[in-house]
């Protein structure tokens, strides 16, 4: 399935292969992360030189895939230039990826993402990486995700299979056409073949709130 993902995602744009990849979703809980880590993984096993950037920075869901990396500098202190790209980054052999983490802020992450210095970074990033895949927050509970967006060749669009609502996708969708950001493709995660029947969407299209309290509280 990640291999058919990296073929359909590379094949967007055949005159200029995407290079840098955005992965996100509607809410928390998809598989936007998973889905990123793979996709970086399968990337690299065609011989490429790939980065995972944890761009979800208010919630650092990379803590918890990569605990013997936990507490170094990560993506902050690369945009702030306290630290260079080239040591901020570190490489898993298991993986054959290199990863930036994310670090925790007291700066709000929308304007970290949208500064000078972030675009800076991401061409750094671009010359020295053939892809670079960067995790970013939920569309419908943060901003993150449109601010980097125009910055990226490609977005990817998790929905979790059989429970995100109609409603939630279509919003957030609208959002990124909002701001002229094009979906690549979306992706059905965590399907159960047992239980798999023909495809719909819950009708209910609730409040995000009780989302929110990972990113604004934490």
């Amino acid at each position: 399935a990640v291999r058919n993902l990296r073929t359909s995602v590379l094949l967007s744009n055949v005159d200029n292969p995407p290079r840098v990849i955005m992965s996100t979703s509607s809410v928390p809980g998809e598989g936007k992360t998973t889905l990123a880590i793979a996709l970086a993984q399968n990337l690299a096993g065609l011989g490429k030189k790939v980065l995972l950037v944890e761009g979800d920075i208010r919630r650092r869901t990379f803590d918890a895939y990569f605990p013997q990396i936990v507490g170094q500098d990560g993506i902050l202190a690369v945009v702030s230039g306290k630290t260079p790209l080239a040591e901020a980054v570190r490489h898993l052999p298991d993986m054959g990826i290199d990863i930036l983490m994310g670090e925790k802020s007291t700066v709000n992450a929308a304007d970290v993402f949208s500064s000078e210095s972030f675009q800076t970074t991401l061409d750094t990033m671009r010359a020295a990486y053939d892809y670079i895949i960067i995790d970013t927050p939920p569309v419908l509970v943060v901003p993150d995700a449109r601010v980097i967006g125009p910055l990226v060749d490609a977005v990817v669009y998790t929905v979790r299979w059989d429970n995100t609502p109609r409603a939630q996708v279509q919003e957030g969708l609208k959002q990124f056409r909002s701001v002229n950001i094009p979906v690549t493709g979306l992706v059905l995660s965590q399907i159960n073949p047992r239980g798999m029947k023909r495809y719909g969407y819950g009708d209910q299209y609730g409040a995000y709130s009780r989302y929110a309290r990972g990113y604004y509280d934490s």
